[in-house]
């Protein structure tokens, strides 16, 4: 017995030794997780899966870039194109320095694709104010939009912020075709592109004409007259000619005529023009016309003529001043007419006991030849005394007689 128990301690040595020898188990793989795409956006995709036992942490590859890495099961990858194809694997990290359980192998790769960038809302578009030169179009404010590019008929693209816009300038009875686009905002750009080009047609407006102004005379007088009319609506001017003539223009509603002939017939021609604003919207009126005759001039008054101081060689022939005469044409036989400015005259050298006829008219001064025409000549007889002899000291008064002549 005691042999036994001697065998048996001796023993257990020997089995402590052999269970020291054996060998440890080789650390194995972890099984690769399953990446499932479960949104993508325009730049950005998520990728999730399922949880790995005794996994650590995980690593995901795009397109073989650079691994991203994340303790969870999903993983949001940032920086993406929008429309674009992707693919995706993963793998399980087992946690550091473990002896029991190693990386995972990669997964087999996921395609996927990045949403695309989605177009805005065509602006919704309307005409108003439509005028011969131009007309307004405007829209609604479209979401997300941060400006608005528009063109009319061949002109160049035109951006603005504001939701209408004027077109002016254009040519009348003219057909354009207007599109509109809407523009993301800066903080949309990576989101949305441009609408599509909204479209309408819009014809301008017909040019109308002016109405012909309605003449009327005043201040007509033997030199001139002066024509007015009502102000026309939408005219920035008015054209006239006198006889045909050359055409001028004027700002004003009526128009003065000077230095004409007196006792003549003269014919006004007048036409509303527009502004140079108003160019493009209205045509020039017709003409209107008015015929005027200027007045016959003014004749002036005969002189009344009266002799004094006769003597046998000489005498003298005056006279009231005559309103608006400028002159005196004054002529003795058959002289030639002389001119004076006062209102009498003298004769000399004349024949004792002859008698004289003078005649005396009165005439305009040079500025007043337009106005008024010489008169008619008053005429007055005047017989000289008779020449005293050596020894008479004075002689008798001679008659006289004043005829006027009209």
């Amino acid at each position: 017995m005691n042999c036994i128990r001697i065998a048996s301690l001796l023993a257990i040595p020997v089995l402590l030794a052999m269970a020291g020898c054996e060998k440890k188990p080789a650390a194995e793989k972890l099984p690769a997780p399953v990446p499932v795409l479960a949104s993508a956006g325009i730049n950005n995709a998520t990728v999730m899966w399922e949880k790995v036992k005794n996994a650590a942490s995980y690593q995901v590859v795009v397109n073989d870039n650079a691994p991203l890495s994340t303790e969870g099961t999903t993983i949001t990858i940032p920086d993406l194109s929008p429309s674009t194809s992707y693919t995706i694997k993963a793998r399980a990290l087992a946690p550091e320095g473990s002896s029991e359980w190693l990386d995972s192998d990669w997964s087999d790769p996921v395609a996927f694709s990045t949403a695309g960038k989605k177009a805005l809302a065509k602006p919704v578009l309307t005409v108003s104010d439509v005028i011969s030169s131009g007309f307004k179009v405007s829209w609604k404010a479209v979401r997300n939009a941060g400006s608005y590019v528009y063109k009319v008929g061949d002109a160049a693209e035109v951006e603005t912020e504001e939701t209408s816009f004027t077109a002016d300038g254009l040519k009348h009875s003219t057909k354009y075709v207007v599109k509109v686009k809407a523009v993301p905002s800066a903080a949309q750009a990576d989101f949305a592109v441009d609408s599509e080009w909204a479209e309408t047609e819009v014809t301008t407006e017909g040019v109308a004409t002016l109405d012909a102004p309605v003449l009327a005379s005043s201040d007509v007088h033997t030199n001139g007259f002066t024509i007015s009319w009502d102000a026309v609506p939408g005219a920035g001017k008015y054209n006239y000619k006198l006889n045909g003539g050359a055409v001028q223009a004027t700002t004003n509603a009526s128009v003065a005529f000077n230095d004409l002939t007196a006792l003549t017939d003269y014919t006004v021609q007048v036409q509303a023009a527009p502004s140079d604003a108003n160019a493009a919207n209205y045509e020039p009126s017709e003409w209107s016309s008015i015929q005027v005759r200027t007045l016959d001039l003014v004749v002036l008054a005969a002189p009344q003529l009266k002799a004094s101081d006769i003597k046998a060689d000489s005498f003298v022939v005056s006279w009231a001043a005559v309103p608006n005469a400028g002159k005196y044409m004054c002529s003795i036989g058959d002289a030639a007419a002389t001119a004076t400015t006062g209102t009498s005259i003298s004769y000399t050298g004349l024949t004792a006991e002859t008698a004289y006829s003078v005649k005396v008219y009165a005439a305009p001064a040079d500025a007043q030849t337009g106005t008024y025409k010489a008169g008619p000549a008053s005429s007055i007889t005047v017989t000289t005394k008779s020449a005293p002899s050596p020894d008479d000291k004075g002689g008798d008064l001679s008659d006289f007689t004043e005829k006027p002549i009209f």
